[in-house]
């Protein structure tokens, strides 16, 4: 599973671990990793190299901190960051770029998630109620509003 993103917003991510080429094992701790070497692929977009002029740092146990900037994530969807450094197998992640309030829903737990981008925009004149397109100037239908006493103020949407 893709770990995620939040659009536009800079991130330290981990990267690897990268081992040996020759053996497949052994971590390797001191590679040279530059703002050239960290492959972007954003969307399914072309490749890049990353925004952030700064180079990976070694952690540990093969693990590499890397940089990404608010140009790095700002497009929406699957963010693929791969390096492919001389001595070493190849290293790649996905990531899932998603919009603030997703993230924020999902991962920090500090915003409502908004399940559709629809917003209802209608009007009631006398017992007519008028729902509007998503254009909001033209109308998608009319009903013709009931009232029961002791029901509910509203009947008759369905």
């Amino acid at each position: 599973m893709a770990t995620f993103l939040k659009q536009s917003t800079a991130v330290d991510i981990g990267l690897g671990p990268f081992v040996d080429a020759t053996d497949g094992v052994t971590a390797e701790t001191a590679l040279t990793i530059s703002q050239a070497d960290v492959r972007l692929k954003k969307n399914g977009g072309a490749w890049a190299q990353k925004n952030d002029a700064t180079s990976a740092t070694h952690e540990e146990n093969g693990w590499y901190e890397v940089p990404l900037n608010t140009t790095d994530t700002n497009t929406l969807g699957i963010l693929i960051v791969a390096v492919n450094e001389s001595g070493a197998l190849p290293v790649w992640k996905e990531y899932m770029v998603v919009p603030a309030n997703v993230y924020e829903s999902l991962v920090s737990g500090t915003e409502f998630l908004e399940t559709t981008g629809l917003k209802a925009d209608f009007s009631i004149s006398g017992t007519t109620v008028t729902v509007k397109k998503t254009d909001g100037s033209t109308t998608q239908y009319t009903k013709t509003l009931t009232a029961t006493p002791g029901a509910d103020p509203i009947t008759g949407l369905d």
